[in-house]
């Protein structure tokens, strides 16, 4: 539990490294990148493929992941415990049996403890990501501080803390580790989700939006990654990408809070009275 618990309703205090690093809109930059690093596990593309309808709703995992975080970061501890027991149920549904080739056992669970740490650590390395690209670095003792947040707020998602890393220095290892191995994208069903997440085929909402913001998350993932899940780096993209690196840090301080804010933070500051 993070040594700013509150006495007042919220699960985190507005002064909280979780709140303070993720209350801007910044995670976004990253979460893409966030959500493809986390289907280019096996077994979590296999649970996304058999449980989800994401051939016509390719970004719903994206908008239902950044809405259960962000009702737990910046909610309420009855909004945060009603999430917590609705994402129990999802979870308890997402089951099955692997396809053939896939590596570790046939039986697979969204409970499995290296699945759930595997999807924390990519928001935690997303939420360092999109703050330092628009904010700058974070010090070693506010990383420190943040991953402890995020260690209490995995036990909403059913991940108990001592089955992470014991601090920030031993998750950078695990997390170098994950990224170096051959594991990620190496079934072919990774790369068939990741190509509907950044190229949506229905709705033409998705589709158009793909079409926009494709180069975020093909420029903000690791390039063999990348080119495991079937994903190429172009001029366009990387042009579009060096493009938002000059407009990111000037537009989130200078547009309005309510632009730049979660809505869930900015709903939760001026409940506060935090906000003018």
């Amino acid at each position: 539990m993070p040594d700013q618990q509150p006495s007042h309703e919220y699960v985190f205090s507005p002064e909280s490294e979780l709140w303070q690093v993720n209350r801007h809109a910044n995670g976004l930059l990253f979460g893409p990148a966030a959500v493809l690093l986390q289907i280019a596990h096996p077994r979590v593309a296999q649970g996304v493929a058999d449980h989800s309808d994401f051939q016509n709703d390719a970004l719903g995992r994206l908008r239902r992941t950044l809405s259960s975080v962000n009702r737990i970061a910046f909610g309420t501890v009855e909004e945060a415990e009603t999430m917590r027991k609705r994402m129990a149920h999802v979870h308890a549904q997402v089951q099955g049996e692997t396809s053939a080739g896939m590596s570790g056992p046939r039986h697979y669970s969204a409970f499995e403890p290296d699945l759930l740490l595997w999807v924390l650590a990519t928001l935690i390395d997303a939420s360092i990501q999109g703050y330092e690209f628009v904010w700058g670095s974070l010090s070693a003792e506010r990383r420190e501080q943040l991953y402890r947040d995020f260690l209490y707020f995995g036990t909403y998602f059913g991940l108990k803390e001592n089955e992470c890393p014991s601090d920030y220095t031993e998750f950078t290892k695990y997390y170098a580790e994950m990224l170096a191995k051959d594991l990620l994208g190496s079934h072919p069903l990774c790369a068939e989700v990741a190509a509907t997440v950044v190229n949506p085929p229905h709705p033409l909402r998705d589709r158009m939006l793909g079409k926009l913001a494709n180069f975020l998350p093909i420029e903000t993932l690791p390039a063999d990654i990348r080119e495991r899940l079937g994903l190429q780096s172009t001029w366009s993209t990387r042009l579009r990408m060096a493009t938002l690196r000059l407009a990111a840090p000037v537009a989130f301080r200078v547009l309005p809070k309510r632009l730049t804010y979660y809505p869930e933070s900015y709903r939760a500051e001026k409940a506060m009275g935090l906000l003018g």
